[in-house]
């Protein structure tokens, strides 16, 4: 079982993310709607999460913005991107970030991202 954080600025994502993670065995300990709220929230944690998933696009701070600053703060921690934006793949992968699923995915495919991501 691992401890995983959900960013996504679509509630419905979120709790579709939830229910998925949550079927795997998995704990969802915090979830945010925006880059800013995400770090806010990442630095308040006793104990990081296990996994980090971040959408790109969201209001006032994107993913890559979001993932930059989590990895300033702790270079180790796994990510794992799920954006419709497929052109921060780049950018992301530059980060250091391999793990990376471009949205609309289906469920197996989250599953096994997100089994990927954890390894």
């Amino acid at each position: 079982m691992a401890d995983i954080m959900i960013v996504d600025d679509e509630p419905t994502i979120q709790q579709l993310m939830a229910i998925i993670l949550e079927d795997m065995g998995h704990r969802v300990i915090a979830q945010s709607l925006n880059g800013e709220m995400a770090l806010q929230t990442y630095l308040g944690l006793q104990t990081g999460p296990d996994l980090l998933i971040i959408d790109h696009r969201m209001p006032i701070m994107s993913g890559t913005e979001l993932a930059k600053a989590v990895l300033e703060n702790n270079p180790v921690q796994k990510i794992l991107f799920l954006t419709a934006d497929e052109s921060v793949k780049e950018t992301v992968n530059g980060l250091g970030i391999t793990n990376f699923l471009e949205k609309p995915a289906d469920i197996n495919t989250i599953r096994e991202a997100v089994t990927r991501a954890l390894s």
